[in-house]
């Protein structure tokens, strides 16, 4: 179903997430490819940080935003156990990500299923393609974990995002 460098770089994306999820951050990792060749990783780090701007993605794509400067010609591929926010997004836009692979869907707030056209023809002809990959009840599992820890901060999300339909 998903092949094997999905399953190598989610498995990476999936232990970032477990590291935040120790320290007390919200469980999310990512992983950063560049032609199927690994280029690095990060995790969220918005409670520990105090920056809420510090999703794992976010992090991941400022930190290498001088890799992804001079990257114009190979493909690079984004993976994260939880589908990305708008501001993720955004940041992957502006840094030419090719395609984002999420674990875990966000039904309240990922961008997957956004029509980039509502977003104008720059945004449109730069959106990344999204896809589904591998160990999606993994990530679902950390994330709920994580939510029913901290239902003081997740408490109604929580409830709702609890029963979404894998």
């Amino acid at each position: 179903m998903f092949s094997q460098i999905d399953n190598k770089f989610m498995r990476m994306a999936l232990n970032e997430a477990e590291n935040c999820y120790n320290r007390g951050d919200l469980p999310v990792g990512a992983v950063l490819t560049i032609d199927n060749n690994f280029e690095g990783s990060g995790g969220n780090s918005a409670k520990t940080s105090g920056d809420w701007t510090s999703h794992a993605e976010n992090s991941l794509l400022h930190k290498l935003s001088w890799k992804m400067k001079n990257n114009r010609k190979g493909f690079s591929r984004l993976y994260t156990t939880w589908e990305p926010c708008l501001m993720c997004t955004g940041a992957a836009v502006l840094s030419r990500v090719d395609e984002i692979v999420y674990a875990c869907p966000d039904p309240f707030g990922g961008m997957a299923k956004t029509n980039p056209g509502i977003l104008g023809e720059w945004n449109e002809k730069h959106w990344p393609c999204f896809r589904q990959g591998p160990f999606k009840q993994e990530s679902y599992n950390l994330l709920t974990k994580y939510m029913d820890e901290n239902k003081n901060i997740w408490g109604n999300f929580f409830e709702r995002f609890k029963d979404i339909t894998l």
